[in-house]
């Protein structure tokens, strides 16, 4: 009997996974709209500041009449080893609180569908034991409907779902809702008792996509001559931006002469390839752009789009940028970005072709810590005053370094990660960049849909803090085209063609930071290392890493933990603050070294003098050779928590990610490219000055509690 039922799941497994891949297509649509789910229900469960920690709501409780608190903790009673809290506050709040039978089906069909979600990944992941997929393929089914698989979950099962959530929202009585809810099998089923390696979560609401090809790509120049050449060419500081320099040319093929970098450097030479490929579309959200290297690629994106639309005249481009934030790197950034909106001014052609609009960051909650930026008055003329520095006060900012091509034609492409296109950040900076063709890349520009949408802000109090506004770099002359660039920009493709053998599950923090899953999805993978883990950061100070990393190797002391990190050399603090929590690591046995990074003092043409130096700018993590990490995010708490828009993903190819893990190895142990990390004898340095060894280590013990404790004493949720 139990060989029959094992060849049933078998075939059960067979069909869902043929019906799933028909004619070799994967359905994108679904996955969109089981991320839209999510979004639109995210402010009834997760963002109500009145259940969303637990204290405030024991409060609503404490403050019920007897009678009804009563009623409420014996609703609590029935269901606490059922539904979680963070579920379970939500449907108290809407069921007892403040009644409203809409939110409480909400949050029913919520937690449902997000049990589903579970099942899906578990079939999808391909780290999962292949021997018990074909089971959860039976349970997904006995949970939903027969006809369902990991490709319509949102389309068939979610309406479902609805249904069950509406009846039993229907209750009468506590103790029957109560029993309703426990009694139905979505919630009730035990998985975690039937599937092997079971996690109950979900780590990204798009989930695990096949169907891709996938690559990482690391590698450009960082030798001192790179900086020099850079240094000799620079257009600000006395220098000036000449585009009939013989430099600021793209080479190609056929004429191989012009700027260095796309010579010589693989990074960047995909991103002219890629341009290169596209016949419909090029979209592009990057931090920081400019000086020769940036020159050199708007020009060719530009005279490219031109000959692209007299092939097909619907060829868009569309630029997304954070003006708010430039690191000092405002006169190197800023000519490139008037030449491109003088091109656009200027000619026709260029206008109906390129956009160029100024990303909102209004919406990202913000990085500065204990709610500092609350006692700066948040108006027009603290934005306006704000424009003359180097980033924005409340430290939110559109960190992305992402472009995507032919999002919504059968061959999409997308091209993302650590890397800046600038001459000094990312001319000679340790980089990694993550390439996909297939599926996952339209997706990549469906996650960027509202950031579109909130650059087209109408609101006039986020329009009043968007910079440069008096030289036309608002978004307002867009507005009248708010509809047409949406609609183009949207995928409106429901399914793609499979074009390789590889998955991939999207990693990012949003426009508002309602969806920031980088930080789980690393946890989880350092909770299941059983081999080793290898790190390449340029920061290494947030807590629920750190500490994750420690209670892993105190669980597998074997584990072998090597993390690279960037000396913070730009900083001139003498390593602050990737220092904060390196002593306790190395006291558990984490290995941690650093790049050995160079710098070049300069002085410009108007006799300005400054330095620039080599930074290891890597933000990419492997475990035991069968995931992969990579993207733009930092491991600090600002970024992980959502203040800054990131963008990455998970790769589970093997080849890929061993081609990683064995030139992290080469230069780990290669004293020539990396050295210890000498905490022992580390001395801070502030304006100047080195300061003592005791008071360095004070400094570390006080801002590493002062971190692991922060978002307790922010009451951050």
């Amino acid at each position: 009997m139990k060989i029959k039922s094992m060849v049933l799941s078998t075939i059960l497994f067979t069909q869902a996974i043929s019906t799933s891949f028909a004619a070799d297509l994967v359905n994108v649509k679904d996955r969109i709209l089981t991320q839209k789910i999510y979004l639109e229900t995210y402010e009834d469960i997760f963002g109500n500041p009145a259940y969303a920690r637990f204290d405030d709501f024991s409060e609503l409780v404490d403050d019920l009449p007897k009678k009804k608190k009563k009623e409420v903790l014996e609703f609590v009673k029935h269901l606490d080893s059922k539904v979680p809290e963070s579920i379970l506050r939500p449907l108290v709040y809407w069921r007892f609180i403040k009644p409203d039978s809409k939110k409480v089906e909400k949050v029913l069909s919520f937690y449902m569908f997000y049990n589903v979600l579970t099942v899906r990944d578990y079939i999808d992941n391909p780290i999962k034991p292949a021997s018990e997929k074909s089971e959860a393929v039976t349970i997904l089914r006995t949970l939903t409907t027969e006809n369902v698989t990991t490709e319509n979950l949102a389309t068939i099962a979610y309406p479902l779902i609805q249904k069950k959530a509406a009846l039993m929202a229907k209750e009468g009585g506590s103790t029957a809702f109560a029993s309703a809810i426990r009694n139905e099998k979505i919630i009730s089923r035990k998985i975690s008792a039937e599937l092997k390696d079971y996690d109950p979560y979900v780590l990204s609401y798009l989930g695990i996509v096949k169907g891709n090809k996938v690559d990482v790509i690391s590698e450009n120049k960082r030798d001192l001559d790179r900086i020099k050449w850079l240094n000799d060419r620079v257009i600000f500081n006395g220098g000036s931006l000449d585009f009939d320099s013989d430099f600021i040319k793209m080479p190609t093929a056929e004429d191989p002469t012009g700027h260095i970098i796309f010579k010589e450097d693989p990074i960047y030479m995909k991103i002219r390839d890629m341009i290169d490929d596209s016949k419909d579309s090029v979209f592009i959200d990057i931090f920081l752009f400019g000086g020769t290297l940036g020159a050199t690629l708007s020009e060719y994106l530009i005279d490219q789009a031109l000959i692209k639309r007299k092939t097909n005249p619907d060829y868009k481009v569309l630029i997304l940028h954070d003006y708010a934030t430039n690191y000092n790197m405002l006169g190197e950034m800023m000519p490139v970005f008037e030449y491109i909106k003088k091109r656009i001014e200027t000619e026709p052609e260029v206008a109906k072709t390129v956009s160029l609009l100024q990303a909102n960051i209004q919406r990202h909650p913000p990085g500065i810590p204990f709610g500092i930026t609350n006692l700066i008055p948040k108006t027009k003329e603290t934005c306006k005053f704000m424009e003359s520095k180097s980033t924005y006060y409340e430290s939110k900012i559109d960190h992305s370094k992402v472009i995507v091509v032919d999002a919504n034609t059968d061959r999409p492409q997308a091209y993302f990660g650590s890397k800046n296109w600038t001459d000094h950040s990312g001319g000679y900076y340790y980089d990694d960049a993550i390439y996909v063709k297939g599926p996952s890349a339209a997706l990549v520009q469906a996650s960027y849909y509202r950031d579109i949408e909130a650059a087209l802000t109408e609101d006039k109090l986020e329009q009043d803090c968007f910079y440069f506004k008096e030289k036309g770099f608002d978004n307002k002359k867009y507005l009248p085209r708010k509809k047409e660039i949406l609609d183009w920009f949207a995928i409106k493709k429901e399914k793609y063609p499979v074009v390789g053998d590889q998955p991939m599950r999207l990693a990012e923090a949003d426009v508002d930071g309602t969806i920031k899953n980088v930080r789980n999805q690393l946890v989880d993978m350092i909770k299941n290392a059983k081999k080793n883990v290898y790190m390449e950061q340029l920061f290494i100070y947030d807590p629920y890493i750190n500490d994750a990393l420690i209670k892993r190797k105190l669980e597998v002391p074997d584990l072998d933990i090597k993390i690279l990190a960037d000396h913070n050399g730009n900083f001139g603090l003498n390593g602050l603050p990737n220092t904060l929590f390196i002593k306790e690591m190395q006291s558990y046995g984490i290995e941690i070294r650093a790049r050995k990074t160079y710098g070049i003092p300069f002085t410009f043409p108007n006799g300005h003098e400054q330095e620039f130096h080599q930074e290891n700018h890597r933000k990419i993590t492997s475990v035991d050779g069968k995931v992969l990490l990579g993207g733009s995010s930092n491991l600090n708490p600002d970024t992980l928590q959502g203040s800054f828009r990131e963008f990455g993903a998970q790769l589970y190819d093997v080849k890929v990610i061993g081609k990683f893990e064995t030139k992290f190895l080469e230069d780990w142990h290669n004293l020539e490219k990396t050295m210890e990390m000498d905490i022992e004898n580390f001395q801070a340095t502030v304006g100047g000055k080195s300061l003592s060894i005791e008071f360095s280590e004070l400094i570390n013990g006080i801002g590493s509690t002062l971190f692991r404790n922060k978002d307790k004493i922010e009451k951050r949720y």
